[in-house]
């Protein structure tokens, strides 16, 4: 009787780990709800939530359709300029992977950097741009100013970094 319960015991015990393990795969396989549209959380900082931050750990990853992107350059300095101005920058980059690259959001560091990105995929080897743009207005002072470009990238956030003194008119 004693061995019966061992053995019952034992089955049990490889049962539940099975279970557990099954139940563990199927979190890391299974889409959840909000991966359908493919965006990323937007959360805001302790900065009193002025700056959009993204949460890494929120994106949806789909592995087999990563590829890997290079930028020329990351940060611009348009130098001085004056209050009022609005300046823009084009980041020009190639989607040095094997798969299209689809950037799925871009976010300005504040209102004042406006990035605009190609909306439709880009093929391996193809070059493409993001321009960002900076309007001065109110902004006196050295400024330096981010923008986060999502992407189906390793890593997946790549950020461009815009400087600029702005100076009052005279």
């Amino acid at each position: 009787m004693k061995e019966n319960l061992k053995t019952l015991s034992l089955v049990v015990i490889a049962i539940s780990v099975f279970a557990i393990a099954v139940i563990d795969v199927l979190k890391l396989t299974m889409p959840r709800a909000d991966d359908e549209f493919d965006l990323p959380e937007i959360k805001s900082n302790e900065m009193g939530g002025k700056k959009p931050v993204i949460n890494h750990s929120d994106l949806p990853m789909d592995t087999s359709k990563m590829t890997s992107v290079k930028f020329e350059e990351t940060e611009h300095d348009f130098g001085t300029i004056q209050e009022g101005d609005s300046v823009s920058y084009p980041f020009k980059f190639v989607n040095t992977g094997y798969h299209p690259l689809v950037i799925t959001s871009a976010i300005g560091s504040c209102g004042c950097t406006v990035p605009d990105y190609p909306k439709g995929p880009i093929p391996p080897g193809k070059s493409s741009i993001v321009i960002v743009k900076f309007r001065s207005e109110g902004k006196g002072g050295k400024n330096m100013k981010t923008v986060q470009v999502v992407a189906n990238t390793n890593p997946r956030i790549n950020v461009l970094t815009i400087k600029a003194d702005v100076h009052k008119r005279n």
